[in-house]
């Protein structure tokens, strides 16, 4: 699920010669791996580490990547990072944090996902015996007021059965004055032609829950805080799927409609809002994937993976961030201004930059995609293990240099023709052909990412990576321990 709370709303290798300590080789020709290291790109150079340190000449211009891949868990390690260069410190006086004052104008927002799936093999010809018109009750959450976040009360409510479809039943709210039968109906369409088929046959089979595999799409009012006509502004949720409903009603799980469902937000399908426009559409698919990836690895997925694979879906149906999807561009302008603290194994939904962990997923799980194909991404979805050791398993790479691999993916990509570090589906450094709410300014390009002239202390996550910009020529000096560090130069 994923909670908005928003103001605008409105609603959003040059060859080169190097020298680098203790390292030498051929910028003019990409670095074969010899089968137990990364491939390296032209003009990528690995620094040595001596005793905990590492020295490295640099010019202007150099992207530094800092990472780890020493632990399988969210473990950090602390380092230190400072330049010595031609520039002085009395002449650029700057501070790594200071404050994002020439960053894209981000809306605060607040994200959470419930995500689940099941162990029963997947039956859609599976039926209920209903008819339009039926009311029944569910459980839903009210988001009528979010500062109880994240002790958001729950709520029943009645809902009118308004379109049965091949695999859905679309249950709308029965105060609801807006949302009619062909709504619904439309609702219905949407999922069986679009989301369904695109979620089944990329991500695998939806569970079967209290015998049946049909998913019931709910539009309760009070998921929008009561409001139907538009998205509400004082914050609310897209959509969801909550995994509660995955099991019986019990003392320990007192609100369980016990079967698919997915929540959809009647005001989102309504709004006229153009940062939101058709935007339920591919909701329907973003959900239904959380729902089919709780199948096969049961809500123990890391949350940039999770998230990845549902903003995948929203791609692969036709719409997302190569179509201008503004959320999808917010997440990945917040993972390219403030990487830090965001890790592939991170198992929260709760950071200071949520909206770069949904960010980090979209990227990783596209470059995925680019690089491997569909089926790949299928048996990994698919797969008995989870995210990096499913990735590693179905593609034959080691998941650290894999990793390493799209860590430079994420500065080269549309400066070199190599495969492993380009991406198809986002254009990293860009604005997609015009299609983009505004160009991404990509990783290391706004004046806090320049490296600092004083000894300064970090922390990278395992499977986390922290990019600095080099403003002029001089040393770099990093000292840490279980991290890595990559000079890129690019040919632009």
């Amino acid at each position: 699920m994923n909670f908005y709370s928003y103001h605008l709303r409105c609603r959003a290798c040059v060859i080169l010669i190097a020298f680098v300590a203790m390292i030498s080789c051929n910028a003019d020709e990409e670095t074969p791996p010899p089968g137990n290291e990364a491939a390296m790109a032209a003009g990528v150079y690995a620094i040595k580490w001596t005793h905990g340190e590492a020295r490295a000449s640099v010019n202007g211009g150099d992207v530094i990547a800092v990472f780890s891949t020493a632990s399988d868990t969210e473990k950090s390690y602390p380092y230190t990072i400072q330049a010595n260069t031609t520039k002085t410190a009395n002449n650029f006086a700057r501070s790594y944090h200071n404050s994002f004052s020439e960053s894209y104008r981000l809306s605060k927002s607040t994200f959470q996902s419930f995500y689940s799936s099941s162990q029963a093999n997947s039956d859609a010809g599976q039926t209920r015996a209903v008819q339009l018109g039926d009311t029944r009750s569910f459980w839903t959450f009210d988001l009528s007021d979010l500062s109880t976040f994240p002790d958001i009360p729950s709520v029943q409510f009645k809902a009118v059965l308004k379109a049965i479809g091949t695999y859905c039943d679309v249950y709308v709210d029965k105060n609801s004055i807006l949302i009619t039968n062909e709504d619904a109906e439309k609702i219905a369409i949407q999922f069986d032609k679009v989301a369904y088929p695109v979620v089944t046959g990329h991500f695998g089979n939806p569970p079967v829950i209290n015998g049946s595999s049909r998913v019931t799409i709910l539009l309760p009012l009070v998921f929008n805080g009561g409001m139907e006509e538009d998205v509400n502004p004082n914050g609310t949720s897209t959509g969801l799927f909550n995994d509660r409903d995955q099991f019986p009603a019990s003392t320990d799980n007192p609100y369980s409609n016990y079967r698919n469902v997915l929540y959809l937000n009647p005001g989102l399908y309504n709004s006229t809002n153009p940062f939101f426009s058709n935007k339920w559409c591919p909701i329907l698919s973003h959900e239904f994937a959380h729902m089919v990836n709780f199948r096969y690895h049961v809500a123990k997925e890391s949350v940039p993976i999770e998230e990845g694979k549902a903003l995948l879906s929203e791609i692969l149906s036709g719409y997302g961030l190569p179509n201008g999807d503004y959320l999808m561009w917010e997440n990945i302008v917040a993972y390219q201004n403030d990487p830090s603290g965001i890790s592939l194994t991170q198992l929260k939904y709760v950071n200071n930059n949520i909206y770069g962990s949904y960010g980090m997923g979209l990227m990783w799980m596209s470059y995925l995609y680019d690089r491997f194909g569909l089926q790949a991404i299928r048996d990994m979805a698919t797969h008995s293990l989870l995210g990096l050791d499913a990735t590693a398993a179905v593609t034959g790479i080691p998941k650290q240099h894999l990793f390493a691999e799209w860590v430079q993916a994420n500065i080269l990509s549309g400066t070199t023709n190599n495969e492993i570090f380009t991406y198809k589906t986002i254009d990293v450094n860009g604005n997609g052909g015009g299609k983009y709410f505004d160009a991404l300014k990509g990783f290391a390009a706004l004046p806090q990412h320049l490296i600092p002239y004083t000894e300064t202390e970090r922390q990278v996550h395992s499977y986390g990576v922290e990019y600095f910009a080099s403003d002029s020529q001089g040393t770099v000096i990093i000292k840490g321990n279980d991290i890595q560090a990559f000079i890129i130069r690019k040919n632009n």
